[in-house]
């Protein structure tokens, strides 16, 4: 006999718990477990399910709360005495009242998981959290930043050669022929770098540099001779007329049509053609290759401040960028089944760097014309200001655009 206040073991005759002082005539309270209804001297817990929003292995699977009936089983509740109570031994666990963690044996507490629970502390089948259970991880991407350092230093090289080309005029040719070729080099490996997800073939943009170096530049060449002389014939009366057929139609869009026809010959169906990015790297090696060569071929019958003017510029670079980009959604684009879409778009991004093309090379035909130096300077210093505005733009995208890359 039991008290039921207590659990003192009380004598058959007992009036009194010798323990507490508890009238043995007086029902005790029921001990009431979490999940288990109050339940009286002698009767079965009750069975009931306690539900709570979570995935299994987390808070809140649900829990067979007051199944704790069997004979017997260590750590859990005695059928066969008070509801309620703890069995004979008044262990937690097992018999013993410590041996292994508290409540990992079946039946004690259910199946009550806790994320971040580590395996045996309150584990699977009666335990308080199964191994190591944690939920999906997400890491959040750093907010898109554009350091200003290097921006500073565009600024100061741009205006800085393009103060150096009126210094420069008799320096050696050698020099200037290295000063116009550097820049696109080394613009071709800093977009290369920046391609960090998946770089591309080396040999893939090789070739590019060399189809877009000898072979747009020949057949743009030749183009430009022929269309030379129907400008000559409809625009050769009107200055302003003949200036941007100059820009627009002889240079900008020939020759970006002809680093076009390169670039989607080389890479529209290449397998390395498998994110974004790649359509500006694709771009602009065709690209830079077009710039070197057209640098040295300006030097044969120029002075050597035409390269370091030309070199301030890195122009076919910066046209290349957002062809390139528009390119690379084309790509996604038609692998989605949206060729009209992939088509519209790759024409997108022609239009755009024939635009930008024809407007500098405007900027740079019209400010020839005026006999009085300073309308020359005041054109002079809105050109520098231009390059200035255009390469720090490039930077800037081309930054976003291989932060934001994705699989086509």
């Amino acid at each position: 006999m039991v008290c039921g206040n207590c659990g003192a073991q009380l004598r058959e005759d007992s009036k009194f718990c010798p323990m507490c002082g508890q009238p043995v005539a007086i029902s005790p309270k029921p001990y009431v477990q979490q999940g288990q209804q109050v339940g009286q001297m002698g009767q079965q817990p009750v069975n009931q399910t306690v539900q709570a929003p979570g995935q299994p292995g987390e808070i809140g699977q649900p829990v067979q709360s007051g199944a704790f009936n069997q004979p017997g089983q260590s750590g859990q509740f005695n059928q066969q005495g008070y509801p309620g109570q703890f069995n004979q031994s008044g262990a937690y666990g097992q018999q013993s009242g410590n041996g292994q963690t508290a409540g990992q044996q079946a039946g004690a507490f259910g199946q009550y998981a806790q994320q971040s629970g580590t395996a045996g502390s309150y584990g699977s089948a009666g335990s308080y959290g199964s191994a190591g259970g944690s939920g999906p991880v997400i890491e959040q991407k750093q907010t898109f930043v554009v350091r200003r350092m290097p921006i500073i230093v565009i600024i100061v090289l741009t205006i800085g050669l393009t103060l150096s080309a009126v210094f420069m005029e008799d320096s050696s040719m050698t020099l200037a022929a290295a000063v116009s070729s550097v820049p696109g080099i080394v613009l071709l490996f800093l977009i290369y770098r920046l391609d960090n997800i998946e770089p591309e073939p080396v040999g893939l943009l090789v070739k590019l540099f060399l189809c877009g170096g000898l072979i747009a530049t020949v057949v743009a060449g030749l183009i430009e001779m022929v269309l030379d002389g129907f400008i000559n014939i409809l625009f050769g009366d009107n200055i302003i007329l003949y200036c941007l057929a100059e820009a627009f139609i002889l240079a900008a869009a020939t020759e970006e049509l002809c680093k076009y026809t390169i670039l989607k010959f080389l890479t529209w169906k290449h397998p390395a053609f498998n994110y974004r990015f790649d359509g500006v790297v694709y771009s602009t090696a065709v690209a830079i290759g077009f710039e070197v060569i057209e640098n040295l071929l300006y030097l044969i019958d120029s002075t050597a401040g035409t390269a370091f003017t030309r070199a301030a510029f890195p122009g076919h670079c910066i046209f290349g960028i957002y062809m390139g980009y528009y390119y690379g959604q084309a790509k996604n684009l038609e692998l989605n089944g949206d060729k009209k879409g992939a088509s519209a778009m790759r024409k997108k991004g022609v239009i755009t760097a024939i635009l930008i093309h024809g407007f500098y090379d405007f900027v740079c035909f019209i400010g020839a014309v005026p006999e009085s130096d300073v309308a020359q300077l005041l054109i002079m210093l809105g050109l520098v200001l231009l390059m200035v505005i255009l390469n720090v733009t490039a930077y800037k995208n081309i930054k976003k655009y291989a932060y934001e890359d994705k699989p086509v």
